[in-house]
């Protein structure tokens, strides 16, 4: 029990550690910045010891005082009394004339500077003291106990060390501090404690009756009996303990050494019997108390386990009660859900026969109805309509058939190049109407060495179908890029990025309807243990507006629109669903490709498995059958295996969109081709000019090289030649001529990048320029409105229609010489290419009314991304030409009453903007029509600049982006420069007027526009003025 009391006393002396390394390390510091021999003046005391001394006081614990004392006795001291830190010095040795004083000063406790007036302070002889006599020879330090500077003398364990045999840094530490310690903590229970250096100077007199008494360098404890007194030895730890009576009650004295910063002390430790058993008696009660507490801590959980097991197994009774409950009614809604898909699936025959009537019907009325008649355009109106309804109702129908497990692959032989061409060039027109090009990028010509495949074309095409239409629907601005290739399929689950990944997709099904689940999984996996399957990877690059990745998981699901992306755009939200249901019935997955920063759009990618039903080479080169070597290819990547570099031609691209040229580029130079691109039509000239001026030069060293080549060249003209960069394998075509000079050039122009006048002008400067060397011109033209003049170009020349891809880019590529066609590179005298134009203008008509035709109806479908379809523009023109064919015949007569007017209607739905554009016209009234409220403002604005105003406004209210209270607001604001207003009549369906009256406008009237009420608005306002 004495010896946990003794040990609490260790631990507190020793939580006041020696401050010898301390004072050791802070004279090394001060002794670097002195000279051994010269002596330290006060200017250097104060300048750098005295900021030393006060970073030392401000950082050490526990540290009250900290001194410099000089052997000449200069002096200077920091040292805290209460809770102001004061400085204390003396500047004058005992040498001086001067008369050696201490003065004391306040120290501002941030930055150590005094301030204030010094006051004389009581000084002491330092120097003569027996600590500094000794600290003086110690350089690792002296610890003593000494009296500090403050007012009381309060005593401090000293510590000093010598600083290059010149003075002392001494620091201090309170002996209170000691003291509070050890009365505070230490629950001595009735007992006391006394405690004295070794050296005889007391800290501590606590037990009664008695003294330390120190002599012959002995520590003696004397208890003062009623008839005398007794020693007791202390000096060193003494095993026996001394039992005494003191004021009647037993003690047991013990007395043992400690060491505190330092200095060696003795103490003396008195506990009495009582408190000793109280002592024991509180642990007894305490270890009682943690006994019920732990026994208490034990029960309670074990209560509340049992009772929780009891109470779970109740509630676990009730839920599985209420799960079969909840179980059977989400048994008995799928049963309905799944009657409800098979019933329409049964159903889908009579829908479609229906739809069917009623197109036949349409068609039967269109071939009756008279040629450019109002009939035959309202009957186009509704064909389209019909077409849209059976596009709405056939992905209801196949959501219902995929839902329902009873959609299968129909397979059949195709050619896969030539399905993807032709689905990319369906939706090139729509692309072309707003602005965006179409680009089919043929990444490694994987896809083209595939003659024949096996599958499902009509799936696929559905698949490639909605996710490019998607695209060019939510793409503004930029382009579309399609991207094939074929991957090496290793039998393994492929790792896409979709929003099924890893064993979640697989764990995500097992939990999923039970139909859809095992069917995905049991087509999937027939499709990819076919051994003579291949897989195909699809992606869609688009560049419009792109899908937020927080929304990317909820796009595959049925009737979900992501809002950031369908802004005024139309749909059902079954697309995106359908087409990951057709992904999985064909083998793959589909998701959405991480773009780069910065980058803008989305990009679609999905996998599907085909059997190769036949591999061949490169016919459509001329090239003969080879091996297929399939490559693991990324466009991100670049090339796989590099095309060996073939010598002879020079193509040079000038093409306006930038993608359609990177593709057409990175193709050609992948076959190894040498290809130079033309960004602007200013670089032209220069880049012909660079071509002929290299020819030129090696013209005259090469002539007779050229002569053997053009004999080579006739020799082989009836060899063709493979593609041999498609298979990997070098090849050298049989000229002897300078690796460095074209023998063929080949110009590539897109007409709509520069007016077709100035660039034939740059094309024929370039041809008189050239002399043996052959050049062949590609004049690339849009089908929907040609700009070229076929009398002024050479008869070589060819002119395609774009989009310039696919079998357009691979016949371009054979009128090369190293890929087949070596007459080419000598004359053009054949029959074949006397005349090429009439042949291309033949197929370039063929397909402009093919275009013209879809285009008519693509852009029914995207109307509100494009601008005015065909149809409205020539219906409106018609409605124009029909009023001025009739102005003669009917301008007397009062059944048009609004003849000579002119009319703006403001209406953004195709169908109510053709309904009011007749009613208008049949009335007598000079109509124009425009689609949103921007092109209204902007209308109004441009006829009051030119004093050609509109009689009358029909303005919709609700358009986007500028809806019409918003365009009338601002046609007040333009009105009042010119003095003028312009009747606006508002055209709502479901608002009163008010809002629309607030707003300006001057009546309204309920959609559809009815003649007689039209009227009557009118006649009102003109009573109204």
């Amino acid at each position: 029990m004495d010896s946990g009391f003794q040990s609490q006393i260790h631990i507190i002396a020793n939580s006041i550690p020696p401050l010898n390394s301390s004072a050791a390390s802070l004279a090394i510091l001060l002794s670097s910045s002195f000279n051994q021999t010269d002596e330290i003046s006060f200017d250097e005391i104060e300048t750098k010891v005295a900021p030393t001394l006060f970073l030392a006081v401000t950082t050490i614990p526990y540290l009250s005082q900290i001194s410099y004392v000089g052997l000449e006795g200069l002096f200077f001291s920091y040292y805290i009394d209460g809770n102001q830190t004061l400085s204390t010095y003396a500047n004058s040795s005992f040498s001086s004339r001067k008369k050696h004083v201490w003065y004391k000063q306040p120290v501002d406790n941030q930055t150590g500077k005094l301030y204030g007036e010094p006051v004389t302070s009581h000084s002491f002889n330092v120097v003569n003291t027996s600590w500094f006599q000794v600290a003086l020879n110690h350089s690792w330090g002296y610890s003593s106990l000494e009296n500090g500077w403050n007012n009381g003398g309060e005593p401090l364990f000293l510590t000093s060390v010598s600083l290059l045999g010149k003075g002392v840094i001494a620091m201090g530490v309170p002996v209170k501090r000691l003291t509070d310690r050890l009365g505070g903590i230490i629950n001595l229970y009735g007992g006391s404690l006394s405690l004295i250096t070794m050296d005889g100077k007391l800290l501590l007199n606590g037990i009664p009756n008695t003294k330390f008494i120190y002599a012959n360098g002995t520590i003696f404890l004397q208890f003062l009996w009623p008839n005398g007194f007794k020693n007791f030895p202390c000096s060193n730890d003494t095993p026996e303990t001394y039992k005494l009576d003191i004021d009647g009650k037993e003690y047991n004295v013990r007395c043992s050494t400690v060491e505190i910063s330092g200095v060696q002390s003795v103490y003396a430790l008195a506990l009495s019997h009582e408190g000793m058993a109280s002592f024991v008696y509180s642990k007894i009660n305490y270890s009682h108390i943690a006994l019920v507490v732990t026994m208490v801590f034990f029960v309670i959980p074990l209560v509340f386990f049992v009772s929780s097991m009891i109470t779970n197994a109740q509630r676990e009774t009730c839920l599985h009660d209420k799960l079969i409950k909840q179980m059977e009614a989400t048994q008995q809604a799928e049963r309905k859900s799944m009657n409800k898909s098979l019933a329409l699936v049964g159903a889908s025959h009579d829908i479609r026969a229906a739809l069917a009537g009623i197109t036949g019907f349409i068609d039967l009325c269109l071939a009756n109805a008279a040629p450019g008649s109002d009939f035959e355009a309202y009957l186009k109106q509704m064909s389209l309509c019909a077409q849209d309804l059976l596009g709405l109702l056939n992905s209801i129908l196949d959501t219902s058939k995929i839902e329902a497990g009873m959609m299968n692959l129909e397979e059949q032989e195709f050619n896969l190049a030539d399905l993807i061409e032709h689905v990319v060039n369906l939706y090139h027109p729509v692309g072309m109407i707003k602005g965006v090009d179409v680009v089919l990028d043929p990444c490694d010509g994987s896809i083209i060495k595939l003659s024949q495949v096996k599958g499902d074309r009509g799936k696929l095409k559905q698949i490639l179908s909605n996710i490019l239409s998607n695209a060019v629907k939510f793409t503004v601005e930029g382009h579309v890029c399609v991207r094939a290739w074929v991957r090496e399929h290793d039998f393994k689950p492929e790792k896409l990025a979709s929003t099924r990944k890893g064993l979640g997709k697989y764990v995500s099904r097992l939990f999923s309807d039970k139909n859809e689940g095992n069917g995905d999984v049991k087509a999937e996996s027939a499709v990819r243990q076919n051994r003579d399957s291949v897989e195909i990877v699809f992606e869609v690059d688009d560049t419009g507006k792109g899908i937020p990745k927080e929304k990317q998981k909820s796009v595959f699901e049925n009737y979900v629109q992501v809002k950031e992306t369908a802004a005024g755009q139309v749909g059902t939200g079954l697309g995106l669903g359908i087409v990951q249901s057709l992904v999985r019935l064909m083998g793959g997955e589909i998701g959405i490709v991480d773009k780069e920063f910065g980058e803008k759009g989305t990009c679609f990618r999905f996998n599907v498995f085909l059997t190769a039903f036949e591999i061949q080479g490169d016919a459509m080169y001329g090239g003969t059958n080879s091996s297929f070597a399939i490559r693991n290819y990324s466009p991100k990547l670049g090339i796989c295996t590099p095309s060996p570099k073939l010598d002879g031609s020079q193509v040079v691209l000038f093409m306006q969109n930038i993608e359609r040229r990177r593709v057409s580029q990175k193709f050609l130079e992948r076959l190894g081709i040498s290809v130079l691109v033309v960004d602007h039509c200013h670089h032209f000239p220069s880049a012909l000019k660079k071509i002929q001026s290299k020819l030129n030069s090696l013209l005259n060293s090469s002539r007779r090289s050229d002569m053997s080549c053009r004999s080579d060249i006739s020799s082989s003209s009836s060899k063709e030649m493979p593609l041999s960069a498609m298979e990997g394998t070098e090849h050298k075509l049989p000229f002897n001529r300078r690796k460095d000079t074209p023998s063929f050039i080949l110009l590539v122009i897109d007409v709509n990048a520069e007016s077709f006048s100035e660039l034939w002008r740059i094309v024929a400067e370039f041809r008189r320029g050239l002399h043996s060397t052959c050049c062949k011109v590609i004049w690339l033209d849009k089908p929907t409105s040609p700009c070229i003049d076929p009398k002024r170009l050479d008869p070589d020349d060819e002119i395609l229609l774009q989009p310039f891809h696919g079998s357009r880019l691979h016949r371009v590529i054979k009128l090369l010489p190293e890929f087949g066609n070596l007459s080419q590179g000598i004359s053009s005298s054949s029959e074949s290419s006397k005349h090429p134009y009439s042949k291309t203008r033949l197929r370039s008509t063929q397909r402009n009314d093919e275009i013209q035709e879809y285009v008519s109806s693509s852009d029914e479908r995207y109307s509100k991304q494009g601008p005015s379809s065909p149809t409205l523009v020539h219906t409106r023109g018609r409605l124009k030409s029909k009023r001025k064919n009739e102005d003669s015949a009917e301008s007397s007569n009062g059944e048009m009453p609004l003849f000579g007017k002119r009319i703006l209607i403001a209406e953004d739905n195709k169908m109510l903007s053709i309904l009011a554009i007749a009613t208008a016209t049949q009335l007598g009234a000079d109509v124009e029509h425009c689609e949103n409220g921007n092109e209204a403002l902007e209308r109004v604005c441009n006829g009051l600049k030119a004093q050609r105003n509109y009689d009358y406004v029909l303005m919709d209210c609700e358009m986007s982006p500028m809806n019409g209270y918003e365009a009338t607001r601002r046609i007040r604001i333009e009105e009042e420069r010119y003095g003028v207003r312009i009747p606006i009549i508002a055209l709502t369906a479901h608002t009163s007027g008010t809002e629309a009256l607030e707003a300006g406008m001057d009546a309204h009237l309920n959609k559809p526009l009815v003649a007689n009420e039209l009227m009557k608005v009118i006649e009102s306002l003109q009573t109204k003025k």
